[in-house]
């Protein structure tokens, strides 16, 4: 039988990497909030804070989409797998993990063409901070490609025949007795 998470890899890192840094956004966001509500109690102005904070939570999104994959965090329809019998279960899931990884590669391309655009003409934000649109833009791109990986990953597991890793984890949750937000 195959341990829940087997030993680590480097895409488990790069996606705990992915994942560290996703929460530094989110402290990087209560840091900044915290800092405006002073500011206006205190009358010193603080510039774009609504800017960071929303490029923060941008990139925070996009940073923890391959662990949140990979750990069984993005909603599946488990009823019908577990419904079907083991040949079927194989053909849906690499179907729905084929669709996956096409989207994925697509969101990766399209997000890393969107920043390469900005970066080549220049394109700078609007708000009250003037930056270079491509810096906040490459989190999406990073975030995205982690997600590809992390995609790609499942897919060739499947494709072996091996139970993917959201699925191990799904099992070790209920084997612990957690019946919480199965899907």
């Amino acid at each position: 039988m195959e341990a829940p998470y087997p030993t680590r890899r480097w895409l488990d890192r790069l996606l705990d990497l992915f994942a560290a840094l996703g929460a530094l956004c989110i402290l990087a966001v209560c840091i900044v909030m915290i800092a405006m509500s002073i500011s206006r109690e205190t009358q010193i102005v603080l510039k774009g804070g609504d800017d960071i904070v929303s490029w923060l939570c941008a990139a925070s999104a996009f940073l923890v989409l391959g662990q949140t994959f990979q750990h069984g965090g993005i909603v599946r329809v488990e009823m019908l797998l577990d419904a079907v019998g083991p040949r079927r279960r194989w053909f849906l899931e690499a179907l729905s993990l084929s669709i996956c990884l096409a989207f994925a590669a697509y969101a990766a391309w399209a997000l890393g063409t969107f920043a390469w655009q900005s970066w080549e003409i220049g394109d700078v934000s609007q708000g009250q901070i003037v930056i270079p649109l491509w810096i906040p833009q490459s989190f999406a791109v990073l975030g995205t490609i982690g997600f590809l990986l992390a995609v790609a990953d499942e897919w060739l597991r499947v494709m072996r025949r091996q139970k993917p890793r959201y699925q191990l984890a799904q099992e070790a949750k209920l084997a612990a007795g957690d019946f919480g937000e199965t899907v």
